[in-house]
């Protein structure tokens, strides 16, 4: 199948859609962290105000420390989504059914798929990331897209199917 997606195809697609959610995810926790442990020196210091300029500069120093922590997974995603967005055209394009289901260790409670692709003449048993999850914070639910169709694109350089979009 030709590669005629757009950059706003890619945009919308599962895989950049799933990195941006992370990249949300973890942004919100860090600052309902931030929030949470600014109360901390507050009470403290209600009792001796003398402790309120100790109290404050331990919270900004923890919060650097998390913020390098989730900033990490932060940048991550940020540069797996680049890396799709500057590459998606060298990727070869397939449509494939997504029907053999893997758990993902990583991502605990989400769901991969292993698909198969036709690539060079050879059968390539590939696997997408963990897009999946009946979880509350999850963007896709498995039974929108058990047994599907979908369009997608493989990586041969890292050996992956991004998900782009549901064949209707």
């Amino acid at each position: 199948m030709i590669n005629n997606l757009s950059l706003e195809e890619i945009k919308d697609s599962v895989e950049y859609q799933w990195r941006k959610s992370q990249i949300k995810t973890l942004l919100g926790v860090w600052i309902f962290v931030a929030v949470i442990s600014l109360f901390l020196p507050i009470i403290y210091a209600s009792r001796d105000l003398k402790l309120l300029g100790l109290g404050m500069s331990v919270w900004l120093v923890c919060l650097l420390c998390y913020g390098l922590l989730f900033g990490g997974g932060i940048l991550f995603y940020f540069l797996k989504n680049r890396y799709l967005l500057k590459n998606y055209q060298k990727f070869q394009c397939y449509e494939v059914v997504l029907d053999r289901v893997s758990t993902s260790y990583m991502y605990t409670r989400s769901i991969s798929y292993t698909v198969d692709i036709v690539d060079e003449g050879t059968v390539k048993a590939v696997d997408t990331n963990p897009y999946f999850s009946s979880s509350f914070f999850a963007k896709f639910d498995p039974d929108d897209y058990n047994n599907k169709k979908v369009i997608g694109l493989y990586d041969d350089e890292r050996n992956k199917f991004y998900i782009v979009k549901k064949v209707k």
